[in-house]
Parts: C-alpha cells; sequence; structure tokens
C-alpha cells in the first residue's frame, strides 16, 4: 500500500498519485545492477619489454584456490599458463597473505586471448 505524503489517504501499489491533493507518489527506486560474486581482477597493459618475456603476469589472485581456477579455465581453452608461486604457496598454506598474491602467468601472444577468455571476472574499471 502506498500512503500520501500529504493528506496520509491510502491506495493500491499501482497507484501513481494521490486522488484527493493530487500529490504524485515517488515512483520505486531501481535496484543498483548486482554486483559480481568474487574477486574482481585487472591486468596491466603489456610494455614492449614485457613483449620479450617468457612469461607475463595476467593477474594476481588473493588465494592459491583463485589462482588454480583460473588456472584451469586457460588450459581448458588452450592458452599456456602456470603459477610460478605454487610451490611456496602450498608450502605455506598456513599464512598465504604474508606472501601477497598468487600470480597467474601467461605467455604473452596469449595475454590478450587470456584477458578477454576472463572477461566475466575483470573489474570494469
Amino acid at each position: 500500500m502506498k500512503k500520501c505524503s500529504y493528506c496520509g489517504a491510502e491506495y493500491p501499489d499501482d497507484a501513481v498519485m494521490c486522488t484527493v491533493d493530487h500529490t504524485p507518489f515517488e515512483s520505486p527506486a531501481v535496484p543498483p545492477p548486482p554486483k559480481p560474486e568474487g574477486p574482481q581482477y585487472r591486468s596491466p597493459p603489456l610494455s614492449p619489454a614485457d613483449m620479450q618475456k617468457d612469461f607475463v603476469t595476467l593477474v594476481r589472485c588473493p588465494t592459491l584456490l583463485a589462482a588454480d581456477i583460473i588456472l584451469g579455465r586457460l588450459q581448458v581453452a588452450g592458452i599456456e599458463a602456470f603459477i610460478p608461486d605454487g610451490a611456496l604457496m602450498q608450502a605455506m598454506s598456513g599464512d598465504q597473505s604474508a606472501f601477497g598474491y598468487v600470480r597467474v602467468q601467461v605467455v604473452p601472444k596469449d595475454y590478450e586471448a587470456a584477458k578477454e577468455l576472463l572477461s566475466d571476472i575483470y573489474d570494469a574499471a
């Protein structure tokens, strides 16, 4: 039920204006679009020097599990990738945050394809 802010008369939810004093009802607020769950990632643009490297960092993940999921998605798509910090993170599994983030790296030629494949988890900003 809607209630007129001026006279207090009550109306059904589909009413748009008070019939007594013609006060318009506020239209319902449009809910914001849902935010994707989980971490959002950003990948910096590659420099010409990066293009000469064997592997470049695609994303930094907060956990080894998150990095493994991304690695799996890349490998299924045929993109060569690996986790250079994987062994360290497994050995230090008690406190992964002590070492920062877990890197997922790809071959520079596959960098843009990998970003496109993972576009659903990238931050829009």
